[in-house]
């Protein structure tokens, strides 16, 4: 028998629900801006001053994110994981340009 998770459990007013469903949406959206603004200046497709925007979609995201968090009442643990989890956000794009820079360079030397 699977025993009750036991802790304080703080009800969702119902007039949040809309307010949760904006700001989880919109974290997907911003979030998605900012990979693809980052992208696409990483790869040409964009000018490089178009890239403080992908930092401004990045500050949306997290913001949307605290919404969020502060609406459906989470607990301090799982604050914490929202707060590990944007930063790995921000940080994740930039390993992977520059693990793709390194490969890049060590196969143009092998050449």
């Amino acid at each position: 028998m699977i025993a009750p998770i036991t802790g304080s459990s703080v009800d969702i007013a119902v007039g949040d629900f809309l307010p949760i469903f904006i700001s989880s949406t919109l974290v997907l959206v911003f979030g998605g801006g900012y990979v693809g603004v980052y992208t696409a200046v990483k790869v040409k497709l964009l000018k490089s001053w178009f890239m403080p925007f992908a930092y401004v979609f990045w500050l949306l995201t997290a913001y949307c994110m605290y919404i969020m968090g502060s609406l459906t009442h989470v607990n301090e643990l799982t604050a914490k994981s929202l707060v590990v989890a944007m930063i790995g956000y921000l940080i994740l794009p930039h390993a992977v340009y520059y693990m793709q820079d390194r490969v890049h360079e060590e196969n143009e030397g092998g050449h």
